[in-house]
């Protein structure tokens, strides 16, 4: 049966790159197949030190195609061209870490009595499916990948559907580095996800994306009782205080509710600011966000690139105007009266901040994956945090005061996977990072990843005494 061609779109005009087919069933299974004969015929008994030998070497290609895989970005997920090197960079320093990591002593020595030596160690889980989302094609694949390959696993990758293009370039490339079978990749949406995640032969199941899709991975892997690592949504808080530094907070608020044009799963699009000062840091943040450029992705003077799709626009504009029939006041850069921005037939729009969000409407509780900022006040610290958590959601908060009292209860108190004080989006390959609550669960990045890509085991081994 011939397999349907799906098109992949340019975001930034709407036309077709190219077109790719999506992966039949008897494709995924040879796929998984290869994966599992490349495991089982030797990669998964590989030193820890011929593996970091080839993670390196996969970092040094990263940084000698960075621009033609920056260029693939660019045009494949529209992002500004800085902001595609920089990604590119980040997943070069990402494989780097886990070439290092591959050494790093797992398990522990026990006591035990004369004859015995007791140890528990960590084993490979076998083959890593690995689904990447369409907001960090390459760099979120590149987390899964390295610290799965690190750990003596093999991986077949799946790509978001709509920006399958730079990865697919990855894996072709890493396919003259690795053994044959170690590095696999299939395409296509959700049926080809689902047909990955039920192989008998998958070990585990590493997802990044929606929290809707995230429970249908978890629950399809719950039949064959695989483990599951979820990066899911968010709809993150940024609480600023009357006492904080105004200007930086403003100024990390805008970057965290439009950076990657707001399409980030931390991405601090509900703003929880002390009424004392709520209507000159509502003002000077939207004056911040107006001043931005929004562009065509090649252009060096673009600061936010299209959306993702056609239907990512809609969605954002149906949003604010739902907040703004229930009485929210939407401030959109000087001269635009709707939230749609018409520019060369790509998927656009302003960046908004929605004032005064009414707390039923989608733009205070949905994640809507585009450059919206919903505000609400508050009196109290404790209103502060029950604003904060007035959400299902759990993968980051920011906490903005010169209190340090203020700073040790917030830092405490907050509910999520990863909290900034006086800061915003610090991340670092070193640092394992994940979510609570809808946010998902499970670590990606350093030291703590090697608990996802393997198994723990407890071994005891009796041996003569008095020879």
């Amino acid at each position: 049966m011939t397999t349907p061609e799906r098109p992949v779109l340019d975001p930034a005009t709407g036309r077709e790159l190219t077109r790719l087919p999506d992966t039949g069933a008897d494709g995924v299974e040879d796929a998984v197949a290869r994966a599992d004969a490349a495991f089982r015929g030797g990669w998964g008994d590989t030193s820890p030190g011929r593996r970091g030998d080839l993670l390196r070497a996969l970092g040094d290609l990263l940084r000698d195609d960075r621009e033609v895989l920056a260029g693939l970005e660019r045009d494949n997920a529209g992002k500004p061209t800085a902001r595609a090197l920089g990604e590119v960079d980040f997943a070069a320093r990402v494989t780097d870490w886990f070439a290092a990591a591959a050494r790093h002593p797992v398990g522990e020595t026990h006591p035990a009595g004369p004859g015995m030596r007791t140890y528990t160690d960590r084993v490979p889980v076998g083959v890593c499916a690995a689904v990447a989302p369409n907001n960090y094609p390459l760099l979120l694949a590149v987390w899964k990948i390295a610290a799965a390959l690190a750990y003596g696993n093999t991986v077949v990758v799946k790509p978001a559907p709509e920006t399958p293009l730079s990865l697919r370039r990855f894996v072709e490339r890493a396919g003259e580095l690795l053994p044959e079978g170690v590095l696999g990749a299939v395409y296509g949406g959700a049926d080809t996800g689902r047909r990955l995640c039920a192989q008998p032969a998958v070990g585990m199941v590493s997802f990044t994306g929606s929290t809707a899709a995230g429970r249908d991975v978890a629950r399809r892997c719950a039949d064959g009782l695989k483990p599951v690592s979820l990066e899911l949504g968010g709809k993150s808080p940024v609480v600023v205080f009357r006492d904080a530094d105004l200007d930086a907070a403003a100024r990390a608020v805008v970057t965290g509710f439009t950076g990657n044009t707001g399409q980030m799963c931390v991405a601090g699009t509900r703003l929880v600011v002390d009424r004392a000062v709520h209507g000159e840091f509502v003002a000077w943040v939207a004056e911040l966000a107006a001043a931005l450029r929004v562009g065509r992705p090649g252009d060096p003077a673009t600061d936010l690139g299209p959306l993702i799709s056609r239907a990512a626009v809609d969605r954002t504009a149906e949003a604010v105007g739902e907040a703004a029939a229930k009485g929210a006041r939407v401030v959109l850069p000087p001269g635009a009266d709707d939230v749609r921005l018409d520019l060369d037939g790509g998927f656009f729009v302003h960046p908004a901040v929605v004032d005064e969000a009414p707390s039923d409407s989608r733009a205070w509780r949905e994640e809507l994956f585009g450059p919206v900022l919903s505000v609400a006040a508050f009196d109290t610290e404790a209103e502060a945090l029950r604003l904060a958590h007035d959400t299902a959601y759990g993968l980051s908060a920011s906490v903005w005061t010169s209190d340090a009292d203020r700073v040790e209860h917030l830092g405490r108190n907050l509910r999520a996977g990863m909290v900034w004080v006086n800061t915003w989006g610090d991340t670092d390959e070193t640092v394992s990072v994940s979510g609570m609550g809808a946010s998902g669960y499970g670590r990606e990045l350093g030291l703590h990843a090697v608990e996802g890509y393997t198994r723990p085991r407890a071994v005891w081994v009796a041996h003569r005494t008095g020879r």
